[in-house]
């Protein structure tokens, strides 16, 4: 299926096609979600986070892809691909780690997967809807990687993206001056993994006496321990609060690129890129818009 909407020459490989098998500048990602892969999917763990994240970012229900040919990039797990699945006429995915192997839609026959760096990708035909999410900060190139965005939709079609937004205290976050460079410079991803499955019970326990120390303060645990938790935040059980924070405390820790842009700046792109934003969300940094500008 995917064939038909890139004119690139693929090999394939367990069903994926491969444009490009080194992972490149996101191998950390395609670790994660080998050996980390159901912690995120609202199927295998009888919660709806991916869901109701999915629905704030599209702006609508979930019948939003009915009868579309929709195009996931950095689809990683699966954790939204399992969703769209559902109600897409088609649906491609494109991952450039290793990722693309373990997606948990992979079996449906509406599902096709290609391996690649989306950027190389050369569109034959395209899209109604194009949805990249949680992926942009992750590239060499965020505006790059917008711009890009739009090369496989339709004129009528949508383009739909998030990007993180930079930390209210900019690079004086710790996680940006401090610990990331600490991790990626010293410590090695899988000691830095199994440490985390070894002790995250008793950093996660130290992190919450801290913040209540400090008045609430996440800011402040953060500088004294890098760990993410989710507590008051989402909806989990302690055991899902640990999982996911290993999950991405490796994926905050060892990403090679990590460039965020604000909500004013990707306004200030789009204008320049002439096309309509249709709804967009500061909370989420979340934009759906439309080539036709």
């Amino acid at each position: 299926m995917a064939h038909q909407y890139f004119s690139n020459e693929f090999q394939e490989d367990n069903g994926v096609l491969i444009l490009d098998r080194d992972d490149k500048y996101v191998a950390n990602f395609g670790k994660q979600w080998r050996d980390h892969v159901d912690i995120q999917i609202d199927s295998k763990n009888n919660f709806s986070c991916s869901q109701d994240l999915l629905e704030n970012v599209i702006f609508s229900q979930l019948d939003y892809f009915n009868d579309k040919s929709v195009l996931e990039i950095g689809c990683g797990a699966g954790r939204f691909s399992e969703h769209i699945v559902k109600h897409a006429k088609e649906l491609v995915l494109v991952d450039l780690s290793q990722a693309i192997f373990f997606n948990v839609a992979q079996s449906e026959q509406n599902c096709s997967r290609v391996k690649a760096d989306f950027l190389r990708l050369m569109p034959n035909q395209k899209f109604d809807v194009v949805i990249c999410r949680g992926v942009l900060q992750h590239t060499p190139s965020p505006t790059e990687s917008i711009k890009k965005l739009y090369d496989f939709v339709k004129p009528d079609g949508e383009v739909i993206f998030d990007i993180y937004p930079p930390p209210k205290v900019g690079f004086l976050s710790p996680k940006y001056f401090l610990w990331r460079p600490l991790f990626k410079n010293l410590i090695k991803y899988e000691s830095c993994e199994q440490f985390l499955i070894k002790n995250i019970k008793v950093l996660l326990g130290a992190k919450r006496i801290i913040r209540k120390i400090f008045f609430n303060s996440r800011f402040i645990s953060d500088c004294f321990i890098p760990v993410y938790d989710y507590k008051g935040l989402l909806d989990l059980s302690e055991k899902q609060l640990e999982d996911w924070a290993v999950l991405d405390t490796l994926d905050g820790m060892y990403a090679q690129y990590e460039y965020p842009m604000s909500y004013k700046k990707v306004h200030a792109l789009l204008k320049t890129l002439k096309v309509d934003v249709r709804f967009s969300s500061k909370k989420f940094n979340a934009f759906r818009t439309s080539p036709r500008g």
